[in-house]
C-alpha cells in the first residue's frame, strides 16, 4: 500500500451518473487488474474505494457511479484538482 497524490487530468460523464476519471501520478504500487484505490475527499471522514479500470506508467483511469455525497463531490472535481489516494490495495 502506498499513499500518493494524483492530479486529475480528466473527469467526464459517460452516461448519466457514470464518470470516467483520469489521474496522473505514481502508479508503481498498482500491479494487477482488480486492484482498487481509496480516495480521500475533503469534508468526509471515510475514504471512497474505487476499482482501477486501467493504468499505465504514470496514468490511472477510474470509472465510478454517483451514488452518494462522496461520489457526487468527486463528479464535480476538475482537471488540475488533486486527490490523496491509497494505492496497491486488493488482490487482482
Amino acid at each position: 500500500m502506498t499513499q500518493t497524490t494524483y492530479t486529475i487530468t480528466q473527469n467526464t460523464p459517460l452516461v448519466p451518473n457514470v464518470y470516467r476519471m483520469a489521474l496522473s501520478g505514481d502508479t508503481s504500487a498498482i500491479t494487477a487488474p482488480g486492484q482498487f484505490v481509496n480516495l480521500a475527499l475533503e469534508g468526509h471522514y471515510l475514504r471512497r474505494p474505487i476499482s482501477v479500470c486501467d493504468w499505465g506508467e504514470d496514468t490511472l483511469t477510474l470509472i465510478y457511479k454517483v451514488v452518494g455525497q462522496g461520489t457526487e463531490q468527486l463528479s464535480k472535481m476538475a482537471p488540475g484538482d488533486t486527490l490523496d489516494c491509497l494505492t496497491g490495495l486488493g488482490n487482482g
